[in-house]
């Protein structure tokens, strides 16, 4: 590249350069993969897949050639690859396919555990989420197209101040503006968010405001539960992994809605589950649990999904504990093995943190469970101490994971019911299950 401006006596700018070599490498990886291939699903492997970050989206079969569900996702897969060849041919689109018996290091790094798993990489970044629609080259194929399609609104503030554009903007999900006093495609501040954005897509929405009479580059984060403005940062020479991470923190969701459509992907989370059910009357109670869980609980996400369900649309699961649509709202958590209710009224609980931090507490040491099973922990009748005599160091009563000692009288055991949500994960009748945790 270089030698064809020094021939013409000129000087490379170096993002342009950049670009150029990130399409070469494309064309050669299409030039070379497609040769160990019919159509123009890439053959994968350790060796070549970072070639793979030079497109702009990419699918990834990871796969096993004994799997039934593989081999039959196969035709499909290059049938879909035909639709985009000219996409592939200008770096755009890749479809891939790696086989998980023979590279078994990048399938364990990327925590396959079901065979297909088709997994998305957006500008050489691989997406948390996969593809989980329909198997069909039309689904796919429209799955592509989606991502293909520029993700950030933009907005003509018309002169007005930043204040009243925020204001202007309202949106069902948590949303991202990006603010520029004059819209510049040269702007690199501009050029990461849209690319920023394109990873967050499944999160968040994005607008551009531009045409303000306000001076200055910003990112302003406004919250989907209150409509209310929480953030607004300025953007000073700011790189592109700044912007993205300051997006990604606020796009994770601190409380996410379960539906049915999203029910498989979070169960394969393999984390615990606290639940709100909630009815319409009690609909307000979102809020308060969201704000709980950012305020007081926030820290606890690595270990508990926290999640708000429509009561009415799952019924099912309350009646495993017992409970029915009359009983809303309350608050439960499915460890998909077993289902705990908590005891105390959920508007109550959502009052003071105090309540749901004992509720996991319990959980993580195992007192749900074991009390579950063996009833409730004994209390252990103190001794009287001498007031005279000092306090000797307290002696750790907790009660162990095994049953009561001999010694104590026997509690009436009890069988927890059974999780529900276990069920909505992934089918056996969908995919090979590599490890049956859920």
């Amino acid at each position: 590249v270089r030698e064809f401006w020094r021939v013409r006596g000129m000087r490379p700018d170096g993002v342009f350069c950049t670009l150029l070599l990130s399409l070469f490498s494309a064309l050669l990886l299409f030039q070379i993969l497609t040769e160990q291939c019919s159509c123009v699903v890439f053959v994968v492997s350790t060796d070549n897949y970072t070639l793979l970050h030079n497109y702009k989206v990419a699918l990834i079969q990871f796969s096993a050639e004994w799997c039934h569900f593989s081999r039959q996702l196969a035709p499909i897969f290059e049938e879909t690859s035909q639709k985009f060849l000219e996409e592939t041919e200008r770096g755009e689109v890749a479809l891939g396919r790696i086989d998980c018996e023979s590279d078994v290091s990048l399938c364990q790094k990327e925590n396959i555990r079901k065979y297909p798993t088709v997994k998305v990489l957006v500008h050489g970044f691989m997406l948390k989420s996969e593809y989980r629609g329909a198997r069909t080259v039309e689904a796919l194929s429209n799955f592509v197209r989606d991502y293909l399609v520029e993700n950030v609104t933009e907005v003509d503030a018309q002169q007005q101040n930043v204040i009243d554009v925020l204001n202007r903007i309202s949106d069902s999900k948590e949303t991202i503006i990006a603010i520029f006093p004059k819209l510049d495609p040269s702007n690199p501040h501009y050029q990461y968010y849209k690319r920023a954005a394109h990873l967050e897509r499944d999160n968040c929405n994005f607008y551009v405001a531009h045409n303000l009479t306000d001076e200055g580059d910003r990112l302003a984060h406004k919250e989907s539960l209150t409509q209310k403005v929480k953030e607004i940062s300025t953007l000073e020479d700011a790189n592109f992994e700044a912007i993205r991470s300051w997006i990604n923190q606020k796009c994770t969701p601190y409380l996410r809605e379960l539906t049915f459509e999203n029910a498989e992907a979070i169960t394969e989370e393999a984390l615990p589950l606290l639940l709100l059910f909630y009815d319409k009357k009690s609909e307000h109670l979102k809020q308060k649990l969201h704000h709980m869980v950012k305020t007081h609980l926030a820290e606890e996400r690595a270990y508990v999904n926290f999640l708000a369900a429509d009561g009415l649309q799952f019924s099912h699961p309350l009646s495993h504990l017992g409970k029915t649509v009359s009983d809303l709202p309350l608050i439960c958590i499915d460890t998909l093995s077993h289902m705990y209710g908590l005891p105390k009224d959920a508007e109550e609980a959502l009052n003071d943190p105090v309540h749901l931090k004992q509720f996991i507490a319990d959980l993580k040491s195992g007192k749900l469970h074991r009390e579950y099973h063996y009833g409730p922990d004994p209390v252990l009748k103190q001794p009287q101490i001498d007031q005279s005599v000092p306090k000797q160091p307290q002696v750790d009563q907790s009660v162990p994971e095994s049953p009561p000692s001999p010694g104590l009288p026997p509690a009436e055991k009890t069988t927890p019911p059974k999780s529900v949500f276990r069920k909505l994960g992934p089918s056996y009748l969908k995919y090979t299950l590599l490890h049956d945790e859920l």
